[in-house]
């Protein structure tokens, strides 16, 4: 496996044996015995595909498991509290008509391969968002319609609870604003955040909510973000702030005296804090995001691969610590993929839109902490100057005598060293 990109300070880039079958807007869930498992999404034609695989990274090879009960794309998976996997929602297929909207769901059992009915949510719905809660229970929120749907988008507004235990789905809408396509992240207290979403007329919006499981009622926060925007991914920072990238944001425009949303992709990221009712803009990236993924690294970085509308996406880190973007050393054209974080601390890329991705895969594998400062480009002239001192002082001198620390001596003025 031939290492495609590599810097000192970036990770390194591999590939991995292509897929099987080809996925595009398809989800990747970690399982917890390391494997991951691809569920669904649709092939290039954009007709909705029931095939899955998994990927041991340990073999570093694909195999073929349990097709879905119903093809589907678009849909959200939720890693469940006993290693079962949640299915919800999609639809069938992605740009071939007719689209039908999906609201049927259901689960994967890795001890036995198999899927198993869940009970269907309540509305129909695709690229949503699913958060499982720390009680054991699913929260799903936003989306998008289908075209040509009857529903409108204020009825898709309403958020859903799913409890296992019971195989039935709650509304817990009440105190969340008519918005689709916004983002929801869980945070480190055990509530949810949605950040913002598109109006039924398709205006961004700024405003964010947190849902609190123990009341099952979102509330509104007190300030808005620093750029009203949807389509964007809100990733969980370990400081505890929320790292907001990319999406949509809309300038009006007036035509024949009827005022209309004009989409703009966007190139900032911002991060906000609940503890401080704070958002900050921290910077832009290379190329504006949309449809792209973001994946927080175990030494903090952030990893942002992909975009629709960008034909040589690069890859990207964002250093919460600095607020610096940096390329991740591979360009990547791709888009509606998945970005899976593996039980090893790499990141696994698969499937999605792009020269011939809905096959292809990669591995990114991250420097550690303690790589990184190893690799500092001053360390070389730190050890050259600290010779120079350690060689005026007296190393070279004739008197021939080196003092030591004795070892296994504690650290003591009276008794640290001794003569040789």
């Amino acid at each position: 496996m031939a290492v495609q990109a590599k810097g000192p300070q970036t990770g390194a880039w591999s590939k991995t044996p292509d897929l099987p079958e080809g996925h595009v807007a398809h989800t990747a869930t970690l399982l917890l015995d390391g494997r991951v498992l691809i569920a669904g999404g649709s092939d290039v034609r954009g007709v909705a595909t029931s095939t899955c695989e998994l990927f041991d990274p340990k073999a570093n090879r694909w195999i073929h498991t349990t097709s879905l009960n119903e093809a589907r794309a678009g849909q959200a998976a939720t890693l469940l509290a006993n290693g079962d996997v949640l299915i919800s929602g999609g639809e069938t297929g992605l740009g071939i008509y007719p689209i039908g909207p999906l609201a049927g769901a259901e689960i994967y059992h890795p001890a036995s391969n198999r899927w198993t009915p869940a009970a269907p949510m309540h509305m129909p719905r695709r690229m949503h968002t699913a958060v499982a809660l720390r009680d054991g229970r699913v929260l799903v929120v936003g989306g998008t319609l289908a075209p040509g749907s009857p529903l409108a988008a204020t009825q898709l507004a309403e958020a859903e609870v799913y409890d296992p235990g019971r195989d039935a789905w709650s509304m817990v809408g009440t105190g969340l604003p008519p918005v689709i396509q916004q983002a929801a992240t869980l945070m480190t207290n055990g509530t949810v955040v949605a950040t913002g979403g598109s109006t039924d007329m398709g205006f961004a919006t700024a405003s964010a909510e947190v849902f609190d499981p123990a009341t099952n009622r979102w509330q509104p926060t007190t300030w808005p973000m620093a750029t009203a925007r949807y389509g964007h991914t809100a990733t969980l920072l370990p400081d505890g702030k929320v790292l907001l990238v990319g999406g949509y944001s809309t300038e009006p425009q007036t035509v024949g005296g009827f005022v209309y949303p004009n989409p703009q992709l966007l190139r900032t990221s911002e991060t906000f804090d609940l503890r401080g009712n704070t958002g900050v803009r921290v910077g832009y990236s290379m190329i504006p995001r949309l449809e792209h993924t973001a994946t927080l690294l175990r030494n903090g970085l952030v990893l942002v691969v992909g975009s629709a509308y960008a034909s040589d996406a690069d890859s990207q880190l964002f250093d919460p610590g600095t607020a610096d973007w940096v390329s991740s050393g591979l360009r990547m054209d791709r888009y509606l993929h998945s970005a899976t974080l593996l039980a090893d601390g790499r990141v696994l890329i698969a499937g999605g839109y792009g020269v011939g991705s809905p096959t292809t895969a990669w591995i990114y594998s991250p420097v550690s902490v303690t790589t990184a400062s190893s690799t500092n480009p001053l360390l070389p002239i730190a050890v050259v100057l600290l010779l120079l001192v350690l060689t005026t002082a007296g190393l070279a001198a004739a008197s021939g005598r080196l003092r030591r620390r004795r070892p296994g001596a504690v650290r003591e003025p009276e008794s640290e060293w001794i003569d040789s």
